[in-house]
């Protein structure tokens, strides 16, 4: 016998009529593959034990017939004249898809599947552990998780996790959400669904957990699934780490202290407070401004740190997919979209579709076409790709101004000399030349 996943069994119907099958209860044609879940042995067709032959434990095979021998029970026919006990084995059902799992607060039960039916094990996975999975099938008004061989949990135990947990805890205080008000998800990311509910600007919410998503998307969990975006938020830290400083964040950067320092109120050393962060503390920061020689750094929950005392923690964005395209594909989809924003007013803080600031027409521009974040402002756009010279500038590449970490213009390079961009109030979006009276600092190239 031959062990073939991809085997199909093609048997006529005179063969079928000559088998010497004993007279099942029950027979039922069907398609599929059998995954063993321990050494499983092997019957003919008139019900007798098979000698010397067995399958190995977690092996798939391709089953075309179940029946039930007499003296045996439910049986699954692996080969021609030979079967084996469906107790032995696990019929896969539903559809073949990878990805991770999250259990909710309450733990999530085990099931096993048989006979169109889960049945629950004694077993139960504990609070906030995370699970691969294989396959899924959609039963009961539940989406079902096979985590191991006839090892399943069901949506109302977990959640998909479609995105990089970051070690972070604290206050999420919501800011710059329209006047309605900011959206509460239940789950995050692709899998997201809207409860209607919307958070006010100005109130504060203790979250438990954060994802990066793979669009690049910041999300808090500041409920069981009740998921808050990133995108409108000021964040005071109870626990951020190094290893959580050092994920791409669309909207943050984050610096350390590499010795004590006082926080100032302003971007200047004469507005120092009575407050102060000791050496090695990390913090995000929101935005950056250079002064003289000195970069500052704007704290997520208010007050001002210089690069005399800190540093910035070095992180670099995932690369953006290309979705299946060609990269001049997209590229070119990318200088189209750019162009359908022209004329169109800057606004600070603007992110489309109607107004923009600089890297809100970026980030919108590189969404439309993508579906994915390059992050909110121009530091986090800085290391959403591969830094180049401003002569090794291509077109679809980003372009900026000032120095890296403290970058204060960003637009869209077109080629020939020639950029897109948002650039100041009273103007609109527009094509310019590179000049050397405004000369870009460097640029960064999001697809190679």
């Amino acid at each position: 016998m031959k062990k073939e996943i991809i085997t199909t069994f093609l048997i006529s119907a005179s063969i079928l009529g000559t088998m010497a099958i004993a007279k099942p209860v029950k027979a039922d044609s069907i398609k599929g593959v059998v995954t063993t879940k321990n050494m499983a042995r092997l019957y003919n067709n008139e019900g007798k034990l098979i000698g010397n032959r067995a399958l190995a434990n977690n092996t798939p095979w391709v089953t075309d017939q179940r029946i039930d021998l007499n003296g045996v029970g439910s049986v699954y026919r692996v080969a021609t004249n030979e079967f084996v006990k469906a107790s032995d084995v696990e019929l896969q059902h539903g559809q073949a898809s990878a990805g991770t799992v999250k259990v909710g607060n309450n733990g999530a039960l085990v099931y096993s599947y048989s006979d169109g039916r889960y049945t629950a094990a004694d077993n139960k996975l504990s609070v906030g552990s995370m699970w691969k999975y294989s396959r899924v099938d959609n039963a009961d008004g539940k989406t079902w998780y096979q985590i191991a061989t006839d090892m399943w949990i069901n949506s109302n135990d977990a959640t998909k996790y479609n995105g990089l947990e970051v070690e972070n805890t604290g206050t999420a205080t919501i800011a710059y959400a329209s006047d309605v008000g900011l959206d509460l998800w239940q789950g995050f990311g692709n899998d997201k669904v809207a409860t209607g509910r919307k958070l006010a600007n100005g109130t504060s919410w203790k979250f438990f957990d954060k994802v990066v998503d793979f669009n690049g998307d910041a999300w808090y969990e500041i409920g069981s699934n009740q998921w808050i975006s990133g995108a409108f938020t000021k964040i005071h830290n109870d626990k951020f780490t190094q290893s959580a400083a050092q994920v791409w964040d669309p909207n943050y950067a984050a610096v350390k202290a590499d010795k004590k320092t006082a926080i100032y109120s302003d971007g200047n050393f004469n507005s120092a407070t009575n407050s102060s962060i000791d050496a090695g503390k990390i913090e995000q920061v929101v935005s950056t401004v250079l002064t003289g020689n000195t970069i500052w750094y704007e704290k997520s929950d208010g007050g001002w740190l210089p690069s005399t005392a800190v540093s910035e923690i070095s992180v670099k964005r995932s690369p953006v997919s290309l979705n299946g395209k060609t990269r001049s594909e997209v590229i070119e989809e990318i200088v189209n979209v750019a162009k359908q924003q022209l004329g169109k007013p800057y606004v600070w803080n603007g992110k489309g579709p109607n107004n923009f600031d600089c890297s809100g027409l970026m980030q919108y521009v590189f969404r439309q076409v993508t579906g994915q974040n390059i992050g909110g402002w121009t530091v986090p756009q800085e290391s959403a790709g591969t830094k180049v010279s401003v002569n090794q500038l291509e077109r679809g590449d980003l372009v900026f101004w000032g120095n890296a970490g403290a970058t204060y213009h960003v637009g869209l390079y077109l080629g020939n000399n020639q950029y897109l961009n948002a650039l100041k109030p009273g103007t609109n979006v527009k094509i310019d030349s590179i000049s050397n009276s405004f000369k870009p600092s460097f640029g960064v190239r999001i697809f190679y």
